[in-house]
């Protein structure tokens, strides 16, 4: 027997005769895909749309959201796609996002339900930071643990059934280490000590890298402490950081090799001792080997000897078709992770109660995404 989802409109949609959706909304970008059909050969369609914009108010994801979810009905449309009771709609049994910055830059992430089921009429719905997905994708949902690296960085482990488990994600002021934000701090301390004469720790090159990107010296306390997106500038210097440190530069080498190490306690700190030994890495600081990538990889084989490392099998964006699809097959067998993940089955909410809940407060957490860095918007 198919089983069937409860549409918005109280008429029943066959699973199997209806569409999954899922969507990725980030800062370079964002990209939906639908599949229609059985799993084994499904039709599968992608969109793309832009970037979200942030201001004052914070991130217009939600907006990103309904724009994507319009472009699908207007390709439906287009195809001559059948749609529910009242024509308008293709059927959609099931839909996820994962959205970069949702638990510090959209104002109400809950609100993304919403959009979701009125645009798409659905009542299955799920939607996940951008690290979250990633999880997912990069272990095609598979239990373990997943590290994604870029501005920010944030590790999940999944025991594959109801339980994550969360480490660093604290922002650049009290955590982030090893990620693109500590690497350029770490990369405008030495171009400092250099400037001031120090013997140890300081790098010519870094300090001529830094001097090209911000100007002089003398301007930079100005230019980073009254700057609310410092964070975002100080992850542009750790490019350069990987130049320099292919170009031999010792100091450079030596940042990377100790973002290495700090990377290495957080997956094995999110891999605890309750997450099977599976683990992989995502995000534009991990995509390429460097003293960073062996760093982490020798000080993780040493740390945790047991733990598998794997290649990352799949996007943030396979790991939003994951939960869409689980959603569709096994609606009450997804368990959210507040602020990290919130699943709609129905009209209501399932969470597993975690210490990000108490008072109601969402954690701090890192205001760009945990996967991209600034300026990746150039390179798609």
């Amino acid at each position: 027997m198919s089983e069937h989802s409860q549409g918005i409109d109280g008429v029943a949609v066959e699973a199997v005769d209806a569409w999954v959706v899922a969507l990725d909304v980030g800062g370079s970008g964002s990209r939906l895909v639908a599949e229609f059909g059985n799993s084994v050969n499904p039709e599968r369609i992608s969109l793309s749309g832009r970037a979200v914009k942030v201001n004052h108010h914070g991130s217009d994801a939600s907006a990103v959201v309904a724009s994507l979810c319009q472009s699908f009905n207007a390709w439906a449309a287009r195809m001559g796609h059948h749609g529910m009771s009242d024509g308008s709609t293709a059927p959609v049994s099931s839909a996820a996002v994962g959205i970069t910055g949702l638990t510090s830059l959209v104002e109400k992430p809950l609100e993304v339900h919403d959009i979701l089921a009125r645009e798409l009429r659905t009542n299955r719905t799920a939607v996940a930071g951008d690290a979250l997905t990633a999880h997912l994708g990069a272990l095609r949902g598979r239990a373990g643990a997943v590290l994604s690296v870029g501005t920010g960085a944030v590790a999940f482990g999944y025991d594959g059934v109801n339980r994550w488990r969360r480490a660093d994600g604290w922002g650049h002021l009290l955590g982030d280490l090893g990620a693109g934000v500590w690497v350029g701090g770490e990369a405008l301390r030495a171009a400092g000590r250099y400037h001031d004469g120090a013997s140890r720790g300081a790098s010519k090159r870094l300090l001529e890298a830094a001097v090209a990107k911000f100007g002089l010296i003398e301007s930079w306390p100005n230019q980073f402490y009254k700057n609310a997106e410092r964070a975002k500038q100080l992850a542009s210097m750790a490019p350069e950081v990987m130049i320099a440190a292919g170009e031999g530069d010792e100091t450079s080498i030596r940042i990377l090799e100790e973002a290495g190490r700090h990377l290495a306690d957080t997956l094995a700190s999110a891999l605890g001792r309750d997450i099977p030994p599976l683990a992989s890495t995502t995000g534009r600081l991990v995509q390429e080997e460097s003293p960073l990538t062996v760093s982490l990889t020798k000080h993780l084989s040493e740390d945790r000897p047991d733990v598998s490392l794997v290649p990352s099998g799949g996007s943030p964006l396979d790991g939003a078709l994951h939960l869409a699809r689980r959603l569709r097959e096994s609606p009450h067998s997804v368990t959210g992770f507040r602020p990290w993940l919130t699943i709609r089955v129905d009209g209501h909410h399932t969470s597993r109660d975690t210490p990000e809940d108490v008072g109601g407060k969402d954690i701090l957490t890192a205001q760009l995404s945990a996967t991209d860095l600034p300026g990746d918007e150039l390179r798609d």
